[in-house]
C-alpha cells in the first residue's frame, strides 16, 4: 500500500449523501412518470406520416404555421434534403382521418407552396411495440452477459453494483425526457443502449483499479476497504473527466447543429453520458464499499486500522506534550538562593566582647603549673 497516493477528494466517505441524492431523484422520476408520463412518438402509439415536396425557399416554420391552423403545431417536421432542387419535408402527426388529411394537404398547397405529396403512411402502434419488445430482449441479454463477465473477471458483488449503476443512468435519462416532454422514438431506444455500454466501460475501469489496490490489503495495512476504494476512484478521476468531456463535445455539437434524427440520438446520449460519469464515480464504488465492508475479513481490517489510529493518536498527543512541558519548565522563575555571606551572617551567633585580663601572682602561677614544677625550678638554680 505504500505506492498508493493520498486521496484528495472524499467520495466513498460521503456515500450516504450520493446514495440519498440518487434515491431522491428516483422518487422524483417516479412522480414525473405517474403525473406527466413520456411523450411517445407515432412509432410507439401510431399516427400519420406525410412526405411532401414544396417550392424552393419554403422553410419548416412556414409548414408548421399551416399545420398550427388545424391543431398540429407540435407535429414533428423534419427537412429531408432536396429532390430536383426542391425541399422535401417529412411530417409526423397523430393519426388523421381521411377528410382532415385532405384539408391539411390542400392548405399546404395554397399557403406553403406544396407541389406534390410523395408518400402518405399510416403507422400503427404495433411497429413501436415490436421495437420495444426487441429492445427489452436485447437489454436482458446484455445485462446477463455483463453479470457473467464481471463476476468472472472481478467478483459477483462488483457485477451487481455495476448493474445497479446502469439502472441509475437509464432512470436519469428517462427522467429528463419526461421533464422536458421530448418525443421518445426508436433513436431514443438506440441511444439508451449506447449509454449502457459507455457507462459500463467507465465503471469497469474504476473497478479494475479497485481490484488491483484492494488486493494489497492486509491486517498490517493502514487503510480500510472503503478508504482503498476512495483512493482508487481518485486515481481514475482525471481519466473519467477527460473521457467524458471529449465525448460530450462532439455529441453536443450534433445536438446543436445536427439534423432532427441525429438530434434525437444526441439528446439521449448527452444526458446519458453525464449520468454514466456520475454513477461510475459516486454510485457504483459507494454500493461496492457498503457491501464489501460487511465481510468478516474487512471488518477485522477496519478494527485493526482503528486500533492503530488510536495508538498513533495517543503517541502523537504524548509527543506534542513534551515541548510544552519543557517550555513551561524553562519559563518558570527560579527560587532565589541567599548569598553565602548573608546566610553566614544570619546563622553565626554574635561575637562576645573580650573580658579584661587579670594579673596573676607568681604563687598563683606556680599553683597553676601543676605538681613538680617547683622542684624543676630548684634544680635549675643549683646548676
Amino acid at each position: 500500500m505504500k505506492s498508493l497516493a493520498k486521496s484528495e477528494f472524499e467520495f466513498v466517505g460521503r456515500k450516504r449523501i450520493w446514495l440519498s441524492l440518487a434515491g431522491f431523484f428516483a422518487l422524483l422520476v417516479a412522480v414525473l412518470l405517474i403525473v406527466k408520463g413520456l411523450n411517445f412518438g407515432i412509432d410507439f402509439k401510431g399516427g400519420t406520416e406525410l412526405d411532401i415536396r414544396c417550392k424552393a425557399g419554403i422553410s419548416v416554420g412556414k409548414v408548421r404555421g399551416v399545420l398550427s391552423e388545424f391543431g398540429y403545431g407540435k407535429a414533428r417536421i423534419q427537412e429531408g434534403g432536396k429532390r430536383e432542387g426542391k425541399p422535401v419535408f417529412l411530417i409526423r402527426t397523430p393519426k388523421m382521418e381521411e377528410k382532415e388529411r385532405k384539408a391539411i394537404l390542400s392548405a399546404l398547397e395554397e399557403k406553403a407552396g406544396m407541389e406534390s405529396v410523395e408518400q402518405v403512411v399510416d403507422v400503427g402502434p404495433g411497429w413501436g411495440s415490436e421495437v420495444t419488445k426487441q429492445a427489452v430482449i436485447a437489454l436482458a441479454i446484455f445485462l446477463v452477459a455483463i453479470l457473467l463477465y464481471i463476476s468472472v473477471r472481478f467478483e459477483f458483488k462488483m457485477a451487481i453494483s455495476a448493474i445497479l449503476a446502469l439502472f441509475h443512468d437509464v432512470l436519469f435519462t428517462v427522467g429528463v425526457y419526461s421533464l422536458v416532454g421530448r418525443e421518445v422514438n426508436p433513436a431514443t431506444v438506440i441511444a439508451v443502449l449506447t449509454i449502457l455500454g459507455y457507462s459500463l466501460y467507465d465503471t469497469i475501469v474504476v473497478f479494475d483499479r479497485v481490484a488491483e489496490n484492494t488486493g494489497e490489503l492486509s491486517r498490517q495495512s493502514k487503510m480500510t476497504y472503503s478508504q482503498c476504494v476512495n483512493v482508487s476512484v481518485n486515481q481514475c478521476l482525471v481519466r473519467s473527466i477527460n473521457t467524458s468531456l471529449t465525448t460530450l463535445l462532439p455529441v453536443g455539437a450534433i445536438l446543436l447543429f445536427g439534423g432532427e434524427t441525429l438530434k434525437d440520438f444526441a439528446f439521449a446520449l448527452f444526458f446519458g453520458i453525464i449520468a454514466g460519469t456520475y454513477s461510475s464515480i459516486f454510485i457504483a464504488p459507494s454500493l461496492l464499499s457498503i457491501w464489501k465492508e460487511r465481510e468478516p475479513k474487512y471488518v477485522a481490517y477496519r478494527e485493526s486500522v482503528a486500533r492503530k489510529k488510536s495508538h498513533e493518536g495517543r503517541a502523537e498527543k504524548a509527543t506534542a506534550a513534551l515541548p510544552r512541558q519543557k517550555k513551561a519548565a524553562s519559563s518558570a522563575a527560579p527560587t532565589p538562593i541567599p548569598k553565602a555571606r548573608e546566610v553566614s551572617s544570619k546563622l553565626e551567633p554574635p561575637t562576645p566582647k573580650p573580658k579584661p585580663k587579670t594579673r596573676v601572682s607568681s604563687s598563683a602561677k606556680d599553683r597553676t603549673k601543676g605538681p613538680g614544677s617547683a622542684k624543676k625550678k630548684k634544680k635549675k638554680k643549683k646548676k
